[in-house]
Order: C-alpha cells, then structure tokens, then sequence
C-alpha cells in the first residue's frame, strides 16, 4: 500500500513508541499532522513553539523517552530555536521535525526560504544547537532519516537533533520501506569502561585522605543512581553534585553535600576546595558550577587529582587536568568500582572527612530551617520553598526557574532521581512554565509544581492554553516581586541604579503586574493570589489536590537573602572598578 511521506513518518515514530508531538499547525507541516489523525500518537497544539520544546524538554527529563516537535518553515522552525538550544544543554533528547519549502523550488527564493548564502539553508540554523541536523534529499529517505534521527538523539549523551523536510515530500506518495527504529540501534547503551583504568582510579580512592564523588546530569540519564550510592556508602565518599546532578544521591543521605557552584551550599564547595582525589562522573564540569574554575579557592586541581568519567571522550580534560580519564556509562562504569572494591577491599567506616561534612551540614541546614520560618510579608522566598517541600511528595516533580534555581537548590532536598527539572545549561528564563507541561505529561499520576518568577511568566504565561485545552494540571507557583528580581539586585550591588528591571506604570511610577490569578481564571484555569506567609500552605495543598491547572499569584520580596558562598566571574566583569582582567 502506498503512503504519503507523512504518513511514513507516523509509521516511524509509532515504531520508537513516541507518544507525544509538539508544535503548531502551518502550511509546511500539514500533510505530517493529517497523518497523526490516524495514529495513537497525541498531538499537542502550543499558542507558540518555543512552548513545544520547553514543554518537550521537561518530558525526556521525567521519562528519558524523546518526543517529536513539529513546525512549519520559516518562522515556525525559528520559534524553536531557544528551546532546542537549551536541550542540548541539558543533554535533553528531542527530534525536531521541520517543513521546508518545496524541493523543487529550493534556491528561488520562495516564500519563507533563507538563501542568502546557500539555497534553501534553513537547517543550518540548527547546527549549532542540535546534535545532528538533516536536510532530506529525496523522500524516499524519510524512513531512513528519522531512523538516524532517533540514533544519535539517545544515543551517547542525548540531545536534540533537526530534520529539515521539503514541504512536498510530506505528500509525495510512493512505496516506503517502513523501519522499525529499535531494530536499527545498538542493543545496550551500556559503554564499559577499561577494567585497568577502573583498577588505577579505585587504587586513588583508597589512597585520598579527603575524596570526593563530583555526580553531574549524566548520572540521572544513565538511571545510575542506585549504583553512585552503593559506591559511595561502601567507601563511606560524600557526594557533591552539579546543579542538574541534584538528585543523583537522595538528599538527606548522610554522604550527601550537596550542590556546588556560584550559589552553591558551603558544605559543597569547601569540599570541592578541600578533597585530595575527586572521582566526577557525567559532568562537563560547567562554569557555573566550578565557580568560573576559580583554581585558588574552589575546585583546586591540581594539587587535587581528578578521575574524570563520562560518556563522550570530548568532555574529558577539557576543563581540568586529569589523572584518569575513563569513556563509560555513569551505571556500568559505578557497578564496576563497586565490584573492584568489594573484591579488594573492605567496606569502609566514616572518616573524620566525612564526619566534617555531617557536622557542617547539619549547622547548615538549621540555618536553612530557621529561614524557612519566616512569617515575614511579602514572603521570603525561604518561606515559600519551605512549604513547598512540605507539601510536595517525594514522587512529586517540582520545576526550578532561572530566577529561583540556586535558592531551590539550597533549600529543597531531592531525595529520588528525575523529580527536579531545573534549566541549568543554557538558562533560559521561561523555560519553566511550559516545562511544566511536560513534566506532568511525562509522570501524569504524580504533582507537579512550578517555581516561577514574574518575569518568567509573563514570558511564557501563554502556555496556561493548552494546559485548559489538554486538562494538562501543574501548579505555576507564581513569584510576585514586580520585578526581574535577580538582575535588579546585580544593578543596584554595582550602580545603585535600576533601568529595565522594574515592573511599574512609568507615568505612575507605581509597581505593576496584571493579576496573574484573575489572568488564570481567565484562561479557563484556577487561580488565588496569596499575600500572607500562614495562607501560602494551604493554598498549596488545595492547588494540588484540585487537579486543575493552577496558577498561585505568592506576593514576595524583593529583597531575597542571597546566600551566595561561590564565585561568578561576572560580577567583576560588570563592576564599575572592573579593569579588563579577573579579579
């Protein structure tokens, strides 16, 4: 029988068992999105595409199962550009499937081509943002194209890719040799490391006096959590993470130090300081998180030797120097610590190192907790993650805005892998709004809440659409400082002046937002605004329990308790006393 190049697209993808695409209807796209009508594939219509790939994002991370955006050309292809950027990132598995113009009018400037270089070059905009982007040559190669797509988006360290396809291929009606995806990949994904590589590392470990498991996202997509903690409790090794490693160790384990970074915890980044050995596995050991690779009072490597494991050989040594530099699968290459050292050595007892760590964090987190007290109005942002963590389950997923991620990760303590979605790589302010989306999608049976600043949701508020449209119902914890709270505090540390951070009515001079949760009825979802710091919890557990998209407008302050104990470049940069070189 003979199909239409879309409707052997839809055969690929009900072979790789998608279940969700993304986007938004045009005229490049609509002879793929007709042949979805006949599929148990849900299409998912966004008022915007960046939407569909935030939204796309958040589902990988929950599921480690990629969905499929789909996009008209031109404009609609653009759209997607800063949500697929930060999935590459955050090593987030999507496909991006594109219209184009039609093939044979490639190179005369139709409407929406871009040929200013080469004719018909609108893929090329995705190179740098995508793992792997296809312009397809003949329609015939539809199956074997999105068959390659899928490949290298979960293959390695995930990440997004782009097909590009001629508007007429997507009807061009011919017999397709239909690929089941799954029979055209590698059958394991597990990547074992050299066994005298792992002898070498394990004999480093045994030796440091002060060790320490550096875990970063790739521990999460490699599902290696259980695996990290047996190694680390067998040789009694406190765990620091990256910001996207959070949940690597559950967070109220007892060799848990937390995060490390510009506005990381203190326990965490004197530990990075202080440790001899440093085993880091699945980390690019980003700027962020390294505290701008401050070598004199952060991760000091050397003198501190460093085991670097990960999956892609590029990621090795590019920061820091390495002793050992092991290519494996975080799980495969943990199991095979664990098994070289119960075969050489005993399980170990906590060493003063460890217990320096245990004392510090419990001072720590009283100080955490006597924050999170807070009756203060507008409320503390302590206040407001403290309940939050109340309130939410264990299973429960929450989503950390940019404005909002370093507090998260001070305050709130993961303690199962996969329920924190947190924008860490490419930090786009927004992304959490439609993340929410489908993070909820991805794990439908547990709550989802999101932390949101103002400026965040006026960016993306749009998504509370299809949330209505779907009955998709996350909790948007709206933080309501009338403001871009984050960069004003970086104006007024440095200038004392404001330009661009406010919300007002400039005629007024008076602060200004709409009513976010008269915006939310509006759209057809619940909504409350939530002034005072005893109301912010119930109103929590009643948004939860109404399984409803609800939108909680929390009146906060503009002046957070910044407890920032790292180091970020940038604020010598945009010092006024900056004189052209690192402080």
């Amino acid at each position: 029988m003979k199909l239409t190049g879309g409707e052997a697209i839809v055969r690929c993808l009900e072979s790789q068992g998608v279940e969700y695409v993304f986007g938004m209807a045009g005229h490049g796209n609509l002879s793929f999105l007709d042949a979805l009508v006949d599929s148990n594939i849900k299409f998912l219509s966004v008022p915007h595409e960046q939407i569909a790939t935030h939204a796309a994002d958040a589902y990988f991370r929950v599921t480690h199962k990629p969905a499929v955006i789909s996009t008209t050309v031109g404009p609609g292809a653009t759209n997607t550009i800063t949500g697929v950027a930060d999935a590459l990132l955050d090593s987030s598995a999507m496909v991006i499937i594109c219209g184009g113009v039609p093939s044979f009018y490639s190179g005369t400037d139709a409407l929406q081509e871009f040929g200013t270089h080469h004719d018909d070059e609108q893929f090329e905009l995705f190179k740098p943002i995508t793992k792997r982007a296809w312009k397809v040559a003949h329609a015939k190669l539809l199956p074997h194209v999105v068959s390659r797509a899928f490949n290298y988006a979960l293959t390695g360290n995930p990440g997004p890719v782009m097909i590009h396809v001629p508007l007429d291929f997507y009807s061009q009606s011919m017999d397709y040799d239909i690929r089941d995806i799954t029979a055209h990949r590698t059958t394991s994904a597990r990547v074992l490391a050299d066994p005298e590589e792992v002898d070498r590392s394990l004999k480093l470990l045994l030796k440091a006096e002060r060790p320490l498991i550096y875990a970063g996202n790739g521990v999460l997509l490699s599902q290696a959590t259980a695996a990290l903690t047996a190694l680390a409790e067998y040789l009694q090794i406190p765990v620091a993470t990256t910001m996207s490693g959070q949940g690597a160790i559950s967070g109220e384990h007892p060799l848990a130090a937390g995060f490390t970074g510009t506005v990381g915890t203190p326990v965490s980044n004197r530990m990075a300081h202080e440790a001899d050995v440093i085993l880091a596995i699945g980390t690019r050991m980003p700027e962020m998180d390294c505290n701008s690779w401050k070598h004199q009072h952060f991760f000091a490597i050397p003198p501190a030797k460093l085991i670097h494991v990960d999956i892609d050989p590029h990621q090795i040594g590019k920061i820091f120097p390495v002793e050992v530099g092991v290519v494996g699968d975080a799980e495969a290459t943990l199991k095979q610590f664990l098994e070289a050292a119960e075969a050489t050595t005993r399980a170990r007892q906590p060493s003063d190192w460890v217990k320096s760590m245990q004392q510090q964090r419990e001072v720590w987190w009283a100080e955490l907790h006597a924050a999170e007290g807070s009756n203060d109005t507008p409320i503390a942002v302590e206040r407001l993650l403290g309940d939050i963590q109340q309130v939410l389950p264990p299973e429960g997923i929450f989503i950390s805005g940019v404005g909002v991620r370093h507090a998260v990760g001070q305050h709130m303590r993961f303690t199962r892998p996969m329920t924190h979605v947190v924008g860490s790589g490419y930090g786009t302010m927004g992304q959490e709004v439609p993340a929410a989306l489908g993070a909820k999608l991805g794990n439908p049976d547990v709550p989802v809440v999101a932390a949101v600043g103002d400026g965040a949701f006026r960016s993306t508020m749009q998504t509370l659409l299809p949330a209505v449209e779907y009955g998709i119902s996350p909790v948007w914890v709206v933080q309501n400082n009338y403001s871009f709270n984050i960069i004003s505090l970086y104006q007024k540390r440095h200038w004392e002046r404001l330009i661009g951070t406010e919300f007002k009515i400039e005629a007024e001079d008076k602060p200004y937002n709409p009513d976010f949760a008269a915006l939310a009825r509006a759209f057809g979802a619940e909504g409350k605004r939530v002034e005072r710091p005893e109301d912010l919890k119930p109103a929590l557990e009643e948004a939860i329990e109404s399984d409803r998209p609800y939108v909680l407008d929390v009146i906060i302050t503009q002046k957070p308790r910044i407890r920032a104990n790292g180091y970020w470049v940038v604020n010598d940069i945009i010092s006024p006393q900056w004189e052209g070189d690192p402080v």
